[in-house]
């Protein structure tokens, strides 16, 4: 143990002594970092907010029928509540459609060959509604016996058949 402890002060007290500092300053100078081309936000009034008495676009236009075979099956979608949802849903190629800002009840009809995916899912669209109920219901007929699927939520729901 002695051993050790006079072998490491021996390179602790030799380092110090041979490292003698030079006549060059000690700080570098500091790093500059080039103007990315920010500047400061301006203090302006913003905007005032126009409204637009037209129905919500969807991502896409959906596709209510198939471009293909046979379209036996006929899917209902619905949305229903109080106030401007945001909703997806597949249409009959399996496309996922948003619709934001829509407003409920809202309800759309496709009919499909029955393999295509079949879903709505609605959010409110403003944070402050998220307490509130929200429902959906997804009805298909043509293929056997009627299903219908009705889901209740609170800020958002989501309905499938199965």
């Amino acid at each position: 143990m002695v051993l050790v402890v006079l072998v490491c002060g021996c390179f602790c007290a030799g380092g110090f002594l041979l490292d003698e500092p030079g006549s060059d300053p000690v700080a570098e100078e500091p790093w500059v970092i080039p103007d990315d081309g920010w500047t400061a936000p301006t203090t302006r009034a913003p905007d005032p907010e126009l409204s637009s008495p037209a129905a919500p676009t969807p991502s896409k236009q959906p596709i209510t029928r198939p471009t293909s075979g046979p379209a036996p099956v006929t899917v209902v979608y619905e949305v229903t509540g109080a106030g401007e949802a945001d909703i997806a849903f597949y249409d009959a190629e399996s496309d996922l459609i948003h619709v934001d800002g829509a407003t409920l009840p809202w309800r759309i009809t496709i009919r499909t060959s029955g393999q295509s995916r079949v879903m709505v899912e609605a959010t409110w669209s403003d944070d402050d509604d998220r307490e509130r109920p929200l429902e959906c219901t997804v009805t298909i007929t043509g293929a056997g016996k009627p299903v219908v699927k009705k889901i209740q939520g609170y800020g958002a729901t989501s309905c499938t058949p199965a």
